[in-house]
């Protein structure tokens, strides 16, 4: 099984690295293949919103930039399992994750049959991650867990709703301030740990 995990964090070394991390540990336990890419160091031009450009052509190419979204998509097309993962910013994920999500809108290939911003004017005709199974994770300094719901819905509802996804787990880890603070939630990090473990085994 073929794992990709996604840090949407600035910071090398952080929680949600070290979130990523244990995952795809997990997942390589279970004999996945196992690979991290660490949005914030890739070339990921922001999306400019020439949206049927990318829908009304098959090969879910971007049109308009030549950057790493071109190695990225191919990759997550050919994967089993994903894992998004983020700090809490501002009430959600942070802009590296966003602006690399919007970029993944090439995925939908559609035709127009009727008036365009009607929903039934756009007949779907492919998406190569439909159907694939994605992990939420997401890690914040609160105690309150309950100021994550905002961006765990924007995560759920884009991945779910856009994407087609299957959501198959979510990794929430409240209360973690300064980088390593998660290797310190033992059992949390062994609930990860599982989890991995779990869906790479086909679980």
């Amino acid at each position: 099984m073929k794992v990709l995990g996604f840090v949407g964090s600035p910071r090398k070394k952080s929680n949600t690295d070290v979130m990523v991390d244990t995952f795809l540990d997990g997942a390589k336990s279970a004999n996945g293949e196992v690979k991290k890419y660490f949005l914030a160091d890739l070339n990921i031009n922001q999306c400019i919103g020439c949206f049927r450009n990318c829908m009304l052509q098959p090969g879910f190419k971007c049109k308009v930039f030549r950057d790493d979204m071109d190695m990225l998509l191919p990759e997550m097309a050919s994967s089993d399992l994903i894992l998004f993962a983020s700090p809490l910013y501002c009430a959600s994920y942070t802009a590296i994750m966003a602006r690399f999500l919007e970029r993944c809108l090439p995925f939908w290939e559609v035709e127009i049959t009727g008036e365009p911003g009607i929903p039934e004017s756009y007949n779907f005709l492919n998406n190569p991650v439909k159907g694939k199974k994605a992990v939420i994770g997401m890690v914040h300094d609160f105690k309150n867990p309950m100021v994550a719901d905002l961006a765990f819905r924007a995560f759920d509802h884009n991945l779910r709703e856009i994407y087609m996804m299957e959501i198959a787990g979510k990794i929430h880890v409240p209360d973690v301030r300064d980088p390593g603070d998660i290797e310190k939630k033992k059992e949390e990090m062994e609930k990860i740990f599982a989890l991995g473990k779990k869906l790479a085994s086909g679980k």
